[in-house]
């Protein structure tokens, strides 16, 4: 009776307790969140290798998501052993931070030729004052300016996880969700200089207070890009340019022929949905699986 007591409240309990809904961050990752980032984006290497669209179409090519961080850090690592990475960035310097089986020893044996290995408050970084490689533990490697990486450093333990306004943004987000990225506002413009027109693109970036988008890879390639503006009138802008890129984009597609199936390319381009509600656009993202090769092939380059 009595045993059946405590199961009984045992159940009641963590009925209560609800698992926050979004895409995870490892803890040991998001306990280096500054309070003053305004931008995250995170991939889960380790989910996105257990889908089979990895499986059939990305374990045997490069990409360069998973492949350049082991090159920045100055250590090989199986992409088995890289299990989450986190881009962190304050609007004006960016960190990327990675998760992952780095060393058998206390500490990882980084190579970066030119590079010096220098301490910060208990911390050891290695490269010269303009960009380092920071190690936090065995586990859990940073790379960026130097600048950012102590003031990583410098804010740890100050935050709780991503600040409010980008934590309520990722909870919307379906859990399965393998590239994700939140914004929190602040960006002026762009960190580059764009040709002709296209420089009234940085008025566009400007207007939006607050952005995320997502890629669910379970089946096809879903997903959700979400911009939200200072007003309608800057949404209705944001709206017309994603139209006309889109455009532009079904003018570039080869003409299929009579009687035949629509270019592999246009039906892409028909898997986006531009959508506009008040201040908000919404790019809706359903590519079937049968045309993730192709969408691969122009986001990558070919396979050899």
């Amino acid at each position: 009776m009595k045993t059946g007591f405590l199961l009984i409240l045992t159940l009641a309990i963590s009925s209560c307790v609800k698992t926050p809904p979004g895409p995870k961050i490892d803890p040991a990752l998001a306990a280096l969140i500054p309070p003053d980032t305004i931008l995250l984006a995170g991939a889960r290497l380790d989910q996105l290798q257990k889908t089979p669209i990895y499986q059939k179409y990305l374990a045997n090519r490069p990409v360069p998501v998973i492949d350049d961080f082991p090159k920045q850090i100055g250590l090989q690592v199986r992409r088995e052993d890289l299990w989450e990475l986190l881009l962190i960035s304050d609007g004006k310097q960016s960190v990327v931070l990675g998760r992952g089986k780095f060393a058998n020893e206390a500490e990882p044996r980084i190579e970066r030729p030119g590079a010096t290995r220098f301490g910060y408050k208990g911390y050891t970084l290695v490269g010269d004052e303009r960009e380092a490689v920071l190690l936090v533990s065995p586990t859990v490697i940073g790379v960026g300016p130097t600048a950012a990486l102590r003031s990583l450093i410098d804010n740890k333990g100050k935050g709780n996880g991503p600040p409010l306004a980008l934590a309520e943004q990722i909870k919307v987000m379906p859990a399965e969700a393998v590239f994700w990225a939140v914004y929190g506002g602040g960006l002026r413009s762009l960190p580059f200089d764009l040709p002709g027109d296209m420089a009234n693109i940085n008025k566009i970036i400007a207007s939006i207070q607050s952005g995320s988008a997502y890629l669910d890879l379970r089946m096809g390639v879903n997903g959700l890009a979400t911009g939200t503006c200072s007003s309608e009138q800057d949404a209705k802008s944001l709206y017309d340019a994603l139209r006309a890129l889109m455009g532009l984009g079904r003018l570039a597609v080869p003409k299929g022929q009579p009687g035949k199936d629509q270019p592999e390319i246009g039906r892409i381009l028909d898997g986006l949905r531009i959508t506009q509600e008040s201040h908000k656009v919404n790019i809706h993202i359903e590519e079937p699986e049968e045309l993730v090769g192709t969408l691969l092939d122009l986001w990558l380059g070919p396979t050899r």
